[in-house]
């Protein structure tokens, strides 16, 4: 080969081969971007969750401590409110739970709402609803606590 050819091959190659490295170095950039979105979406997702599960389980104890307020009031011989609508309204809060929340968070919400409820209807087996229901606040805290704590992929 003559040095008239090498000389028209590699000024013919040169430019296809900076074309694929530009083209090579668009995709990387390019998939890099893409990853990073999808991370961002990630994360955005789980905060935007975590914030609906957290407004669900603050209604739900809204709810609760208007119910117990009522059952203090009993508790202390006054005539309270009407349980009904506000175990009703309990309902309500722990169903909003419910269809959002962890599996391990419902059942503790429905065994919490469960004590409640029984004290709401059966007032002289449960004449001091908090000793009934306290552990139960207890396991659900610990339990919404553990599902609002963020968790990391790292």
């Amino acid at each position: 080969m003559s040095t008239g050819v090498v000389s028209t091959l590699v000024t013919g190659l040169l430019p296809l081969l900076g074309a694929g490295l530009g083209a090579s170095a668009t995709l990387m950039v390019q998939r890099s971007s893409a990853r990073s979105a999808k991370l961002k979406f990630l994360a955005e997702s789980r905060l935007a969750r975590r914030e609906e599960v957290k407004s669900a389980i603050i209604d739900y104890f809204e709810a609760t401590q208007r119910l117990q307020g009522e059952l203090d009031i009993r508790e202390r011989g006054g005539t309270p409110a009407d349980l009904k609508r506000l175990i009703e309204s309990v309902w309500l809060a722990e169903k909003r739970v419910e269809i959002i929340c962890s599996d391990a968070l419902r059942d503790r919400v429905v065994a919490h709402a469960r004590g409640l409820h029984a004290a709401v209807r059966d007032p002289a087996t449960y004449p001091d609803w908090w000793a009934h229901c306290s552990a139960l606040q207890s396991d659900l805290l610990a339990e919404a606590k553990a599902e609002l704590i963020p968790k990391h992929d790292w």
